[in-house]
């Protein structure tokens, strides 16, 4: 019976593949799933756009959650093969087509079942790679109205060994923001830069002592392998780790002009809300030293980001006895990671936990030449399927 499955996650995987869709506008991929879900019992909700909840009601009080983000990227497929994208230009770069199939085929699976432990809604969501598909999914009410008690989501990752799901009670994955920074000087010849005030030079000392102070925290991420000249202070717990990163510059005009203004864009990444604030009064107070020291003018500006991925203590603790069952299929993340996901918002609705799946590929997200055995999702489904199976949850 499993061997079907695993010919149903190939294909949904596929078919979902070759046709990317961005942010909320997901026709194509809401009309694929749809063609699925509409022929199984349950009832079903839409939301956020393309967004689509099926509820499967087996009578229970409560409800357990999976989620599966729909979205792809505007990137250019380079991978040469049967079921490339159709749409020049967009992409499944990050696993969501994996993802969705999982959920999918789990929908196919709970529409044979007679009975179970849980009500169950499946949660396909738009607009994980922009931004706000899952806060406006949870904003709806709906895990309230269906009284859910867990939810699950899991994210294809590359850096794990193949087929293994991983995770780790706690901290998983940080808060996160993009930051703006501008510094104005102001213009004059190249030939006599005393006469205006040099944002581009203000800048680049300002970088600097950004990333010093920066490092000064116990558990700043290095910026080398060898952690260069600045002296890093270890971490006493892998959560205390943090990230201050610029990653572009853009100043001046010409060669032979003085620059008067620099914009920096950049990220911020913490694992909890306060040790975050700090790193934004870092950022905002060294602006205000920077402004003294060289009569220059800043500003700063920051997204919402993500809150951070803790997976819930007490709900990791009671499913432990599901993944120790799946034996070397499932290895405890000793690290929490530094990417950021939407899923976070689920955890401020109700207990969550998110697994991650591993490809075995080593092919970074987000790459144009992003692909996977189609054979490890036959994992995350098992998965599913026990965790539908499980009854030792608090209620």
């Amino acid at each position: 019976m499993l061997l079907n499955y695993q010919e149903k996650l190939t294909a949904h995987r596929r078919n979902l593949h070759m046709i990317p869709e961005i942010d909320r506008d997901l026709p194509e991929t809401k009309a694929y799933l749809m063609s699925v879900l509409q022929e199984l019992d349950c009832s079903l909700t839409f939301l956020c756009g393309s967004g689509i909840c099926a509820f499967f009601d087996f009578g229970r009080d409560h409800a357990i959650a999976f989620r599966a983000d729909m979205d792809a990227l505007p990137v250019e497929e380079a991978v040469e093969c049967d079921y490339r994208s159709k749409h020049p230009g967009f992409m499944h770069a990050c696993g969501h087509d994996g993802h969705m199939s999982m959920v999918l085929t789990l929908a196919e699976y709970l529409g044979t079942l007679e009975n179970c432990a849980h009500n169950v809604l499946l949660i396909f969501q738009p607009a994980e790679e922009t931004l706000g598909g899952a806060d406006e999914i949870c904003q709806s009410g709906i895990l309230h109205e269906k009284n859910v008690i867990a939810v699950f989501g899991t994210h294809m990752w590359p850096m794990a060994d193949k087929g293994v799901i991983t995770t780790r009670s706690g901290a998983l994955m940080p808060r996160s923001a993009e930051i703006n920074i501008d510094i104005n000087g102001a213009a004059a010849h190249g030939t006599s830069p005393y006469d205006g005030l040099d944002a581009l030079y203000i800048t680049s000392e300002y970088v600097n002592r950004l990333y010093e102070k920066h490092a000064s925290i116990p558990g700043a991420v290095p910026r080398f392998k060898d952690k260069g000249s600045l002296k890093y202070q270890d971490a006493s717990s892998p959560d205390q780790r943090t990230v201050i990163h610029i990653g572009k510059m853009t100043s001046g005009y010409a060669r032979n002009i003085v620059s008067d203004y620099s914009h920096l864009l950049g990220t911020v990444r913490a694992y909890d809300d306060e040790t975050f604030a700090g790193l934004i009064a870092m950022i905002t107070d060294l602006l205000d030293e920077t402004e003294k020291e060289y009569g220059c003018s800043t500003s700063f500006t920051r997204s919402e980001g993500y809150p951070p991925v803790i997976n819930d203590s007490r709900l990791y603790a009671e499913i432990l006895p599901v993944l120790k069952s799946m034996g070397d299929m499932y290895e405890e993340l000793e690290m929490p990671l530094m990417i950021s996901e939407d899923f976070s918002f689920y955890g401020l609705h109700a207990p969550s936990v998110f697994f991650l799946l591993g490809t075995g590929t080593g092919i970074s997200l987000h790459s144009t030449d992003w692909d996977f055995d189609e054979t490890v999702l036959m994992t995350g489904f098992k998965l599913y399927k026990s965790l539908l199976e499980h009854t030792d949850f608090t209620y």
